[in-house]
């Protein structure tokens, strides 16, 4: 068998039944003071443990070295292992996992600089007066789309989320002056669900963009557009969920939501939630 690096104290320790006496008495010794055997010759060990050196030979021999020099040079790198310094506990020491923490800080901050209190509550008022939402977005905006229908679904917001681009035009045909269409685009420029908006805005209704690009045809169409967060430009960016600094946003809104009709909004929620229990 072999005994490298940080195994090599255990392998003695597993091997101790068969030395003989001598050598059970230089692996007892080995083991409680691994760092003054590693810098001791084989003569010196000899005399210190009044053992001969062919003892110390066969020893080595018996845990799978070919003689002293092979396992003192072990010996030495299990204490040079043994004396590293353990890995990281906060993961925000590691470089990599330090550059994403602080895209997400950035992500937040940039949100909250670009995000005016008076355009979260101009979003608030058109949820509360629209008769009914619809949400457009394709691929991971439609992911958020789904996202958004969910979580404000939950406290009495009449919503539906459309992620095919052909429902969405169709869905947008039906829009009226009642009725509220968010369209999400982090690019601004997906064409499905800028198609679907220019049809619901000339049936009346009020449109809410979400993009990050405000020179975009959909943030332009928009009666409300809100700007978000680009992690294009971030040295982490790609690894970084592009729905992100979407949620954030629907937070955002979701909190004000809340807290201008806390106590109905919150029993809406409850109910809700006891529905599903009941399942």
């Amino acid at each position: 068998m072999e005994y490298l690096g940080e195994n090599l104290l255990h392998g003695i320790t597993c091997t101790m039944d068969k030395f003989t006496s001598s050598e059970a008495e230089l692996a007892k010794y080995i083991i409680e003071n691994p760092d003054e055997i590693s810098q001791l010759s084989i003569s010196q060990i000899a005399k210190k443990i009044h053992i001969s050196p062919a003892t110390i030979t066969r020893f080595c021999q018996k845990i799978s070295f070919s003689g002293f020099n092979e396992f003192k040079h072990e010996l030495k790198r299990y204490i040079d292992l043994r004396n590293k310094p353990a890995p990281a506990s906060d993961i925000k020491e590691i470089d990599y996992f330090s550059n994403l923490y602080q895209n997400h800080i950035q992500i937040i901050d940039t949100t909250f600089q670009k995000m005016s209190y008076t355009d979260i509550q101009h979003a608030v008022s058109l949820l509360n007066n629209a008769k009914k939402v619809h949400v457009y977005g394709i691929g991971n905006s439609g992911i958020a789309a789904q996202e958004f229908k969910w979580k404000f679904f939950r406290i009495g917001i009449e919503v539906d989320s459309i992620t095919d681009p052909h429902q969405a035009v169709m869905d947008s045909a039906l829009c009226t002056d009642s009725s509220l269409v968010i369209g999400i685009s982090v690019s601004g420029k997906t064409k499905e669900v800028i198609d679907a908006i220019k049809i619901a805005k000339q049936q009346g209704a009020k449109i809410l963009a979400i993009t990050s690009d405000k020179t975009s045809d959909l943030y332009q169409l928009a009666h409300l557009p809100l700007l978000m967060m680009s992690k294009s430009n971030m040295h982490m960016g790609q690894n970084i969920s592009p729905t992100l600094p979407l949620f954030l946003l629907f937070d955002l809104i979701y909190t004000e939501l809340v807290a201008k009709d806390y106590i109905n909004r919150i029993q809406i929620r409850d109910r809700t939630l006891k529905a599903l229990e009941s399942i």
